[in-house]
């Protein structure tokens, strides 16, 4: 038999030589860049949601202690008007907010509840020092106030939009005058 004849075209060809290995380093500029804003997106949005949670901070644990209040207590309107005022001190400065007080306090109080609950918080913390004080109907009222009041998010109104909101007041009833005690 004859051996297998071998084609000269083939033993002229070489070996294959593959090309170096693309490094993986330097990155192109462009994966640089948008590394670059993805970290500084990262670090802004943490800064903004601890500055947003320092913020709150005394409004949730005001919350937290509303909840805890005994509701049969006598002192219950007290304690809640104290705690709402702790809760304003510690985002207003304490030289404007000193002076606040009786009919600018619950102006003030109204300008962070919705329209539909304004005008009652007043007539119930005005009733604190009564004789009669408050029945256990007006105590659920003024714990849903005060929940209401210290549950918005929104930033505190400055002392002064009172005076702003003392002429448009003025054309409504004003705010609260002694309250009777009906039994």
């Amino acid at each position: 038999m004859n051996a297998p004849q071998i084609n000269p075209a083939l033993m002229q060809m070489e070996d294959i030589v593959l090309p170096q290995p693309i490094s993986q380093l330097p990155i192109a500029p462009g994966y640089w860049l948008v590394a670059i804003i993805i970290i500084a997106a990262g670090v802004i949005t943490f800064i903004k949601l601890r500055k947003r949670a320092k913020y709150h901070a005394p409004r949730k644990a005001a919350l937290a202690q509303l909840q805890q209040l005994d509701i049969n207590d006598s002192q219950y309107p007290s304690q809640i008007n104290s705690l709402l005022k702790r809760t304003a001190l510690s985002y207003l400065p304490r030289q404007d907010f000193a002076q606040l007080d009786g009919d600018q306090w619950f102006k003030w109080l109204e300008l962070r509840l919705p329209q539909a609950e304004q005008g009652q918080i007043g007539l119930l913390l005005a009733k604190r020092y009564q004789a009669c004080g408050l029945n256990a109907a007006e105590k659920q009222q003024l714990f849903k106030l005060a929940k209401s009041w210290l549950t918005k998010k929104a930033r505190f109104a400055p002392l002064n939009a009172i005076k702003s909101n003392a002429n448009s007041a003025n054309t409504q009833a004003n705010s609260p005058q002694e309250a009777s005690c009906s039994q």
